[in-house]
């Protein structure tokens, strides 16, 4: 029996319910640093008196950074652990929340855009940290209610900033915002260190002298028998050949090419309607307050849909069931355009859009991990995820230019709706390609925010 197999049995420990409560944090954390442009950017907008394309820079910094952060650092906590990756991924993040309220007028939004990027590089590391750290230490009896939960903490991380932070920034500026990101990041930084175990099936790996000791000490703790001698790893391959040729080599190479393909379709979609929904409606009001009203609609929509995809994966096929989501998230999103811009009608529409939208980053973080082995996870994740960013990456600017051009919300949200489809295609080839594979790397049916190592 594996580890982590063994950490899923009988009641949960106090670790492992910090373990959990920590990661949780994280993920809202993340929330909220990436929806914090969506309701500051009508503030910002009228501050510096930039073009929607320019603002539509801004956006995207935190996606290019989220790039760089997936693909080239993320896979660092194949080698240094997830623990200190989320305490370097953190600091990262409070870093470039500290830059962004330096940005005037006089310096354009230059320092934004670095400000973004920056933050951006610590949300796409600490990725690779919270959802292998869930999966390790939750017990099978909560897990269902655990990973509904890891699910809707993006969208619970936007709410927290749309609910609260939002209402106060046309009193005390768009600075507030960073300001806030600023002292929440600080304060996860040192939480992490304190209080968030080393991941059980990294341990388990041996790639340190004292795994060992550490791995019982953790055992120990969360009165679980320790071991005389490591499990023999599942990774010799990977040791081998290296994380990165792995991933890209032979049939898990060609799935790590669909499901970037998949991702970067479905970020599209995703990052067109966080960014410019709650700002098409701002703008076409002319009062940037219905910014945060809108972001708030979105939010609530992807907690409860997570909630619900998050129930139902544990009784149907995360892979069939996640088409199914993309195609009434592809028909709710284009409804949201057509419907127009009025209040309270845009709320409720893009209440329900978001419903559908938002489980599709639930599906791809449940299906992509258990794809790889565990010295290859952290990497395969990351380059997956990373390079979907690509499609988050253009979106904001693509939809910028759209909307100076004079392409009115309809046609918009409908043409960036579209890829969604794509996305769920390329899921449901993954489902066909692994069914007439019997020796699948996920023999059993994914769950939610990964696997057990």
């Amino acid at each position: 029996m594996k580890v982590t197999d063994q950490v899923a049995q009988g009641k949960m420990s106090g670790l492992q319910i910090r373990a959990v409560v920590v990661a949780i944090a994280l993920v809202v954390l993340d929330g909220y640093d990436v929806s914090l442009t969506s309701f500051a950017a009508p503030y910002i907008e009228q501050g510096f008196g930039v073009s929607k394309a320019q603002l539509g820079l801004v956006m995207s910094g935190a996606l290019v950074g989220m790039l760089v952060g997936s693909i080239l650092v993320a896979p660092l906590a194949d080698r240094i652990g997830r623990r200190k990756m989320g305490v370097v991924s953190t600091v990262t993040i409070a870093i470039g929340m500290f830059i962004g309220p330096f940005a005037t007028p006089e310096t354009g939004t230059g320092p934004l855009v670095v400000s973004r990027v920056i933050t951006g590089i610590g949300i796409g590391s600490l990725v690779a940290v919270a959802g292998v750290i869930l999966s390790e230490y939750t017990g099978k009896r909560v897990y269902s209610l655990v990973m509904a939960v890891y699910a809707a903490a993006i969208n619970i991380g936007g709410l927290f900033g749309s609910m609260i932070v939002g209402p106060m920034l046309g009193a005390h500026g768009w600075q507030l915002g960073w300001w806030v990101g600023f002292a929440l990041s600080a304060i996860a930084a040192v939480v992490t260190f304190a209080l968030l175990p080393e991941s059980l099936a990294w341990l388990a790996e041996g790639r340190r002298p004292d795994s060992l000791q550490r791995l019982n000490a953790l055992l120990t703790k969360m009165r679980r028998p320790t071991l005389e001698a490591l499990p023999a790893s599942d990774s010799t391959v990977v040791k081998a050949k290296g994380s990165l040729r792995t991933v890209f080599t032979g049939r898990t190479g060609f799935f790590t090419l669909l499901m970037m393909v998949g991702y970067v379709a479905y970020m599209l979609s995703f990052y067109f309607m966080t960014n410019w929904a709650p700002s098409a409606v701002a703008d076409a009001g002319h009062n940037p307050a219905l910014a945060p009203q809108l972001v708030t609609a979105f939010s609530v929509g992807g907690i409860l849909g997570n909630v619900l995809f998050g129930y139902l994966g544990g009784k149907v096929n995360v892979r069939l069931l996640t088409p199914v989501f993309l195609v009434l998230a592809t028909a709710t999103l284009s409804l949201f355009g057509f419907a127009g811009p009025g209040m309270p009608t845009a709320w409720w529409t893009l209440f329900l859009a978001s419903f559908f939208v938002c489980a599709g980053t639930a599906a791809f973080y449940a299906s992509v991990p258990t794809l790889y082995p565990t010295l290859a996870r952290s990497t395969g994740f990351g380059v997956v995820i990373g390079v979907g960013r690509f499609g988050g990456i253009v979106a904001p600017i693509i939809g910028g230019a759209a909307f100076d051009a004079g392409m009115g919300m309809g046609a918009a949200f409908t043409v960036f709706a579209l890829p969604m489809l794509v996305a769920g295609l390329c899921v449901v080839v993954l489902h066909l390609s692994l069914r007439r594979r019997s020796d699948a790397p996920d023999a059993a049916q994914p769950v939610l925010a990964g696997t057990s190592a």
